[in-house]
């Protein structure tokens, strides 16, 4: 017999599972059969022919034990301290569970024989947790949670079971939540398990549904509103991730909660990325035909969600290989080829270099012929190309053009009668939108009246929480925020929420977005939080590769005069010198090209000059030249040198209040 403190931690093999367990299911509910967990616990965990029925409990020497301590005191073997933990719901089946530990093993390359689980329906006592719940006694929470932290730190390994996986019910509970944050916490292994034909199932999004479906999953995970068998331990859980939550509060927000959300999501987004590229790079190797869409689907999220030079470059080779399969496969005459130029061209541009800018135009040109030929030019893929030229229009200083390609852009998706529920025509309008209100003669009932009904296209098609809407609710803040800066505050919290929640803080709208914050807070004279959100956004241009761009060098200029007004000089004065070599190194790039941000750079540069030379606080908070994103809002002309586009490298202007770029 073990001891307590072994049986604590005693592990299942994987091999037992599928070669006994299965077969005892199997016969105690018929061929064919495939229960859920609570239906097995009834009638093989705890009933009175369950296994350690008859058995001593090693815990506390009591009759009656787990289903793992009676596979070790009658099977040698096949029980050993457990290798990893599983992350799962009882609401899943046997057969899902075992099958994906199965797979999990051998995609992985390890022996089910020397793989040991810990699993609670089969490692916890169900004996005593009946007992317990018949006499209406729960184990104390400080209990359960040191031998969960025990049980997690012994494995240092937690794998999570997410079935099905644009659904997955153990995301919806608040212990599997916790132990996901508990296992990034303390730096343990954490894998996730897709049964193989919810792996097929993913497949199949990446082709078919896009990347939205994976970042609505993204948006479920919340501990807050995770559900738990003991309304006390969701109460313990949640005082633990935030002691001053006020738990009896309806819809209370939490910050540290909200972290907590996005460490999670942050750890998912990793794993799903990796299971889209390893996938892919896997069907490709066996010859299996492959959607074009997928691969500028996994595309795109190796750009988006890691962030890093090494996953820009992966993105890009991605492409390659998209476009080889299609020359391959007698492919290049399709409008899914035209639309792959196209995606790949918005990829190229985000790069910034004058050479990938010129290979993103010769691309959208080949695309603009190709859908032409084929007689697509009232597709939605065809408005996405449009809506791409605009941009580019725009980086390249003609806004004239721009505005012009956005309208086409809008009449191509309404022409189509789908507009209201597609999400290139709800950006469309926050481009149109944001165009407007940076010219003379708009009234402000136009421009919101374009913001609004971009919001109803997110709302109705049920994607609050995605990069498009957190962009667009930026947009509404800082256009707010020219007669009400209280409402502008809500507005650009609840983007920062949105961005949470869908797992976009390390993309360039989450750092355009801190930029905004801290020029917002600056305005009204909260320095302390502008502060934070400007030194935020510094740290994720940095990160994304986006530091040396005009909205990274605003948010420094921002950041020095943030610095300056409360007395940090030492600060502010290495801010701004770091933001003035930054200038220098990118004009002396340009010297002799024809770039559209040479101006922008050289106004930045005299700006920054100038405060180096007379504090902000000589200045006051609204003195002193334009150029920063703390600036005041200005109406512009129509047909005005300002534009509202913008480039990876900042190959697009300084724009009104922020800067940011918008794609």
């Amino acid at each position: 017999m073990s001891t307590p403190e072994e049986s604590e931690v005693l592990g299942l093999s994987v091999a037992y599972m599928v070669s006994t367990f299965l077969g005892e299911v199997e016969k105690e509910f018929g061929k064919h059969t495939d229960p859920n967990y609570y239906e097995v616990n009834k009638r093989m965990l705890f009933s009175d022919s369950a296994k350690g029925r008859k058995l001593i409990c090693p815990r506390d020497q009591r009759e009656g034990c787990s289903y793992v301590d009676a596979v070790h005191l009658l099977e040698k073997g096949h029980t050993a301290p457990a290798t990893i933990m599983l992350s799962w719901s009882w609401h899943y089946t046997v057969k899902t569970v075992v099958f994906a530990l199965a797979r999990w093993c051998r995609v992985n390359g390890k022996n089910p024989a020397e793989v040991f689980v810990w699993q609670c329906a089969l490692c916890n006592n169900q004996f005593r947790v009946e007992e317990n719940k018949a006499k209406g006694q729960w184990e104390s929470f400080e209990t359960f949670k040191a031998l969960f932290e025990k049980r997690m730190d012994h494995t240092n390994h937690i794998v999570s079971l997410m079935a099905p996986w644009d659904e997955p019910v153990n995301i919806k509970r608040i212990w599997c939540v916790f132990e996901k944050h508990m296992a990034v916490v303390k730096g343990h292994k954490f894998d996730v398990i897709l049964p193989q034909e919810e792996d097929a199932r993913f497949q199949k999004a990446l082709e078919e549904g896009g990347m939205q479906p994976v970042w609505e999953l993204f948006s479920k995970v919340d501990i807050q509103s995770a559900s738990a068998t003991s309304e006390t331990d969701k109460r313990n859980i949640l005082q633990l991730v935030d002691p001053d939550l006020d738990l009896d509060a309806k819809g209370a927000y939490s910050k540290k909660c909200s972290k907590l959300n996005a460490e999670v999501v942050s750890r998912l987004q990793q794993w799903f990325v990796r299971l889209a590229e390893q996938s892919l790079l896997e069907r490709s190797q066996r010859r299996e035909p492959i959607h074009l869409q997928a691969w500028a689907n996994v595309a795109f999220l190796l750009e988006t969600v890691r962030g890093s030079e090494e996953n820009w470059d992966k993105a890009t080779s991605m492409y390659h290989r998209a476009m080889d399969v299609a020359k391959a496969q007698g492919e290049t005459e399709t409008k899914q080829y035209a639309f792959l130029l196209v995606k790949y061209a918005s990829h190229l541009s985000r790069s910034g270099t004058q050479n990938h800018r010129q290979q993103a135009d010769f691309l959208n040109e080949e695309a603009e012929t190709l859908f032409e030929s084929l007689g697509e030019t009232d597709s939605q893929e065809y408005a996405e190309l449009v809506k791409n030229q605009a941009i580019g229009f725009g980086i390249a200083g003609d806004y004239a053009k721009q505005r012009e390609y956005l309208q086409r852009a809008r009449a191509v998706l309404e022409r189509s009668g789908e507009h209201m529920s597609s999400r290139t025509y709800a950006n469309v309008l926050r481009l149109i939108a944001k165009g407007k209100s940076m010219t003379a003669g708009t009234s402000p009932e136009e421009v919101m009246d374009l913001f609004r009904t971009a919001e109803q296209v997110w709302d109705g098609i049920n994607s609050r929480y995605s990069m498009g809407c957190g962009a667009l609710l930026r947009e509404m803040g800082l256009y707010i925020a020219r007669t009400d800066k209280a409402r502008a505050t809500e507005y650009l919290r609840e983007a920062q929420k949105v961005l949470v929640a869908s797992g976009s803080t390390q993309t360039q709208d989450y750092a355009n977005l801190l930029k905004a914050m801290g020029a917002h807070f600056c305005d009204i004279r909260q320095y302390d939080e502008a502060q934070r959100n400007l030194e935020k956004a510094v740290k994720h241009y940095e990160k994304i590769r986006l530091l040396e761009s005009v909205p990274g060098i605003t948010a420094l200029t921002d950041l020095g005069r943030v610095y300056f007004a409360q007395n940090l000089d030492e600060l502010a004065v290495a801010t701004l010198r770091r933001c003035e070599k930054i200038i220098k190194e990118l004009i002396e790039q340009r010297r002799g090209s024809q770039v559209s941000d040479i101006g922008a750079l050289r106004t930045k540069q005299g700006y920054v000059a100038s405060m180096l030379q007379r504090s902000w606080r000589d200045r006051g908070p609204n003195g002193g030249a334009s150029g920063g994103g703390v600036e005041q809002p200005q109406v512009l002309p129509s047909g005005s040198g300002r534009g509202y586009g913008g480039s990876r490298s900042g190959k697009g202007r300084g724009r009104g209040r922020s800067g940011s770029k918008l794609w």
